[in-house]
């Protein structure tokens, strides 16, 4: 896995649980990448920040169960114990 992606990660988990500490998080990030010498990974690791912000958005959007979801899967249901 790469480094970028390991970083993004563990930011990405560190904002979930505490949102409200965002710019501190980032504070130490950037401490961090220029203590081990990483600073070039930043807009890679921003890149797999994105990724990752955009796969739970759509995770949470697939999760939601809409009535007309329901619906058509219950008379998807119904179809096939017709046609079976």
């Amino acid at each position: 896995m790469p480094i970028a992606r390991i970083y993004a990660q563990a930011l990405f988990e560190m904002v979930e649980a505490k949102p409200s500490s965002t710019k501190v998080f980032l504070a130490n990030l950037q401490k961090a990448l220029k203590r081990r010498g990483h600073q070039k990974l930043l807009p890679a690791i921003l890149n797999e920040y994105q990724k990752l912000e955009t796969a739970a958005a759509r995770r949470a959007l697939y999760a939601k169960v809409t009535p007309e979801m329901e619906r058509t899967r219950i008379l998807m249901q119904l179809y096939r114990k017709l046609t079976a």
